[in-house]
Formats: structure tokens, C-alpha cells, sequence
């Protein structure tokens, strides 16, 4: 063992105790609310469908008339069905194969039991915590490894709901973390292969096409590709040394195709299932209709568009649910996150694996921010997800470097001055943002959080808060236990819109429209689950 290996395990040590202790307080509270979500509950019907029936459907009906191939359904879009009411490729899905692949493995594996539903997030979530503690170990040390996993505690928010829900955002980190490091490693190579290139851009693809709304963190990976790369085009046409004279445009190109073979690969696979099934024509609806989803944002049912510059403010200090509620301080640490992300790259420039690293992080932070408060319609706080987690990825390494270069004397001078203030102003804000949160310091997330998240959600002008739905999770199982007494030839129906869509990955059995029941082979034991869709 090398007296490196033996200088990092202690470390190793840590970083492992705390993603435990992390993943154990997860699951601690998915035993009392971890009742699973409408949403979560699509994209796990749909890996239960592919893990036992081979297709890439839903177990939610949502067209009328079993006759018809394609049509408008419940919800007022296009579908293409299956013989049995399943729907192909489902157009209401933002989240790709990434995420539901990996958890019909599981299901395929383990069966459909409750944690066997929960296994494939909560192994995202684990890989999540180790991607993101290994890039700031290497970047500035146990420090800044320390301070996040103290963000990811006071800010519980930031793992509850999405944490263990199949909701793609957690494994759309992990692949992001993933091309970041990958893509660090080809940079910091001169005599790296384009292959190595190609292979961080298909983990950036993958990102995007398990939730299209990656498109922006795997950005800060592309600034951290290009810029270096015209830098040294600069400076070779003013005859000086390149900034990375291994990097080619060829290596740029082959990282860009490497991004858009998967997303143009999962088209293809469209295009070749559909129109088997259903002709090109209604492929092409169902293009069209899936392109209306994204320009919805990926809204749903019932989407409300928000304007003006209230609207503009709200969505520039949700930055507030990663630091502290009062506007002031959340201002003054986003100036931190501009300015201290570009001394960061400052301080590291020429040392590209840690610069490429860097630019990534801040540069998906800042382009996730640009996009969320500019253009984005709903105003959801799910949707700045990934720009919060970069935030405090950003504000971790912020922390650890000004706890590491402290001047070795205090000189009365100004700039002494000036360099004590800065530091100690960014440690009373973190510090003071960590004391104003509220029911968060037990060794468990406390029971009494919930109603306080529950009143915050009441009070939130927008829709998809964090966390969002906490379900229960014995509620939910009564249900779960009445429908799986039912006899086989029972069929569960949903009235207007109201799928209740978590429970057929729960008991196998597919839902239909209320409506469908006139087309269906009728039985006294046939039932109607009437409720919310998120209840």
C-alpha cells in the first residue's frame, strides 16, 4: 500500500460513513411517508411493463375506446395503445429510459414488492451521494465533502420525494456527475483518445434523455470543453502556448456526437416500434405531441403560465431553499456563487482536470439559473433542482477553499482586510442559513417536518414544491391489499382524469377510464378508486 492509498483511506472512510448515514435517514422516513406518487408511479408501471411484458407501455389506460389504435385520450393527447389498454411510449412521460430501464432490471430481478419499487432510486441516490463527494474530495479535499453532506442535512428537501421516487431527477444527476468527470478526464489528457471524448458525451446524452431538462447542467460541461479550446485557438493565432494543445476540434465534435447519438438512438427506436404498430402517420402525431410536451415544460394537465416581474423575482430567490428565506441574504449569496465560481476557475485555471471540473459545476449552475428564471413557464421548484444541488456543490467548495487559504498574517491593509471580511460574511451566512431551518436536527428527519413542509407547499404561488406529495404509506397500502383480493377477472376503473396512477405498479393490474367499462367484460367485483390523482 502506497503512502498515498493510505493518506486517502481515512478520508474514503468518511465520505463512505457519511453516505450511509445519509442513505439511512432516507430510508427511515420512506418506511412512515414513502407512499409512491402519481408521477413516480407512471414510470414504474411502465418498468413493470417492461420488466414482465417486454414493452415499453403503461399500466394506466387513458384512451375510451378500445377499437382505435392511436387517439386523444383523458388527458386531451395523442396515445397509441396496446391491445390491453397499455399505452406505447406514453407522451405525458418527461422521463426517459435511463431511469426506467435500470428499474425494470429490478423489478425483472426482485419482483414488484414495495422496496424492490424503491430499489432502483434508492441505488440512483447512493451513486448520486458518491459522484458528488468523490468530484469535490478531488477538487478541494474532505472539507468541502463535509459541507455538503451538512447542505444535504439541513436542506432534507433537497433528497425527501425526489430521493426515492422514480421521478428521473436523482439518476439524471448521476449520469451529469458522470459526464463531468469522465469529460474532466479526456481534457486533462493531451494524449487522450476521441473515444474517450465520444464516451463522455453519450453519459451527457444519457442525462438529457433520461429528463430533456439536463440539457442545461450538461451544458456547463460543453462551456467547459469550449472555452478552453478558444482560448487556445487565441492564443495560437497570437503565437503563444495553447491552454490545452491536446484538444481538438475533432475530440469537441466527437464529445457533441457522442450527446446527440443517444437521443438521435432512443428516436429511432420510436420510429421503428411505432410504425410497426401503427404506420408512420401516427408516429408522426405522436412526435408532434410529444415536441407540445416539451414546450409546456413538461407541465401536464391543467398547466397555468405564469408572467411579469413578480413572477421573474419569485424565480431568482428559490435559491432561498438552499440557503436562507430572507431575500437580502439569498441575493448576497448568489453573488457569492457568480463571483466566487469565477475565482474558482481563476485559481484552478491550468490544472485541467480540476478546471474542467469547475467550469461544469458553475457553468450548469449558472445556465440552469439563466433558463429557470427567464423562460421557464411554471415556476416549479422540481424543475431548478439540478441548479440547486450545483449551488451547494458550488457553495462546498467555496466554504472549503476560503477555510484554506487564510492569509498566514493579518497586515492592516485593505485588501487584508477586505479578504477577512469576505470570508468570514460567506461563514455567517451558511452558518445562519444552517440555524433558520426548522425541524431538521435529529439524527432522523423529525415527523413534525411534514406539516411544515405541508404549510409551505399551501402557501407556494406554484405547483410542484419541495418536497412534494408526501404519501403515507400505510394509507396507501390499504388500497394496495383490497385491490390484490379482488378476483382476476375484477378490472379497477378511474372517473374524468383521476388515474391514480401509483397503485397499478403496486398490485399488476392495469386502471382504465370509467368510460372504457361499456367496451369490457363487466364483473360484480369490478371497482371505481375515486381521489385525487396525487392522493
Amino acid at each position: 500500500m502506497t503512502s498515498l492509498q493510505r493518506h486517502h483511506w481515512p478520508a474514503i472512510g468518511v465520505i463512505l460513513l457519511l453516505m450511509v448515514y445519509q442513505l439511512i435517514r432516507l430510508v427511515a422516513f420512506i418506511e412512515v411517508y414513502g407512499g409512491i406518487e402519481h408521477d413516480g408511479g407512471w414510470m414504474l408501471s411502465i418498468s413493470r411493463s417492461l420488466a414482465e411484458q417486454g414493452t415499453y407501455t403503461t399500466m394506466v389506460s387513458t384512451i375510451v375506446d378500445p377499437t382505435v389504435i392511436g387517439g386523444i385520450d383523458v388527458d386531451r393527447k395523442f396515445n397509441i395503445q396496446a391491445a390491453d389498454g397499455r399505452i406505447w411510449f406514453f407522451t405525458g412521460n418527461g422521463i426517459g429510459p435511463g431511469s426506467i430501464i435500470p428499474d425494470a432490471v429490478i423489478i425483472w430481478l426482485f419482483g414488484s414488492g414495495f422496496w424492490a419499487l424503491r430499489a432502483g432510486p434508492l441505488l440512483f441516490y447512493l451513486l448520486f451521494l458518491g459522484l458528488g463527494s468523490l468530484i469535490l474530495y478531488r477538487l478541494s479535499g474532505l472539507p468541502a465533502v463535509l459541507l455538503w453532506h451538512a447542505f444535504l442535512f439541513f436542506y432534507p428537501h433537497l433528497s425527501v420525494f425526489l430521493g426515492y421516487e422514480a421521478m428521473g431527477e436523482v439518476p439524471t444527476m448521476v449520469y451529469i456527475l458522470g459526464a463531468y468527470l469522465l469529460l474532466a478526464g479526456a481534457m486533462a489528457h493531451s494524449e487522450a483518445r476521441p473515444r474517450h471524448f465520444f464516451l463522455a458525451g453519450v453519459v451527457g446524452g444519457l442525462a438529457i434523455n433520461t429528463k430533456l431538462i439536463a440539457l442545461w447542467s450538461v451544458g456547463g460541461a460543453g462551456l467547459a470543453a469550449v472555452v478552453p479550446w478558444l482560448m487556445g485557438r487565441y492564443r495560437q493565432y497570437r503565437r503563444q502556448r495553447a491552454v490545452n494543445p491536446g484538444l481538438t476540434f475533432k475530440k469537441l465534435s466527437l464529445w457533441g456526437i457522442g450527446v446527440l447519438s443517444v437521443l438521435g438512438l432512443w428516436e429511432a427506436v420510436h420510429l421503428v416500434i411505432l410504425n410497426w404498430l401503427a404506420g408512420f402517420e401516427m408516429y408522426r402525431q405522436h412526435t408532434w405531441q410529444r415536441f407540445q410536451f416539451v414546450l409546456d415544460d413538461g407541465s401536464g394537465v391543467g398547466l397555468r403560465i405564469h408572467s411579469g416581474p413578480e413572477f421573474f423575482w419569485d424565480k431568482f430567490f428559490l435559491l432561498s431553499e438552499v440557503t436562507h428565506p430572507q431575500r437580502p441574504i439569498v441575493a448576497i449569496l448568489f453573488v457569492f456563487l457568480l463571483v466566487g465560481g469565477g475565482w474558482l476557475i481563476w485559481r484552478r485555471w491550468g490544472e485541467i482536470y480540476a478546471q474542467t471540473l469547475v467550469i461544469s459545476i458553475w457553468g450548469g449552475w449558472l445556465l440552469n439559473t439563466i433558463w429557470f428564471v427567464t423562460l421557464a413557464k411554471t415556476g416549479w421548484p422540481r424543475h431548478f433542482w439540478f441548479g440547486m444541488v450545483l449551488a451547494t456543490m458550488l457553495l462546498s467548495l467555496l466554504g472549503s477553499e476560503l477555510l484554506k487559504t487564510y492569509p498566514v498574517a493579518l497586515r492592516r491593509s485593505w485588501q487584508q482586510w477586505g479578504t477577512w471580511g469576505i470570508r468570514v460574511t460567506f461563514w455567517i451566512l451558511i452558518l445562519w442559513s444552517f440555524a433558520g431551518q426548522q425541524y431538521v436536527r435529529s439524527f432522523f428527519i423529525s415527523d413534525e417536518i411534514v406539516p411544515y413542509w405541508q404549510q409551505k407547499q399551501h402557501e407556494n404561488k406554484y405547483d410542484a414544491s419541495l418536497p412534494w406529495v408526501l404519501i403515507p404509506r400505510q394509507q396507501q397500502q390499504a388500497v394496495v391489499d383490497y385491490i390484490n383480493q379482488m378476483p382476476a377477472e375484477a378490472h379497477v376503473y378511474y372517473p374524468a382524469n383521476h388515474k391514480v396512477a401509483e397503485i397499478p405498479p403496486q398490485t399488476g393490474r392495469l386502471h382504465y377510464p370509467l368510460n372504457r367499462r361499456q367496451f369490457m367484460n363487466q364483473h360484480p367485483a369490478d371497482i371505481v378508486v375515486i381521489g385525487p390523482s396525487l392522493v
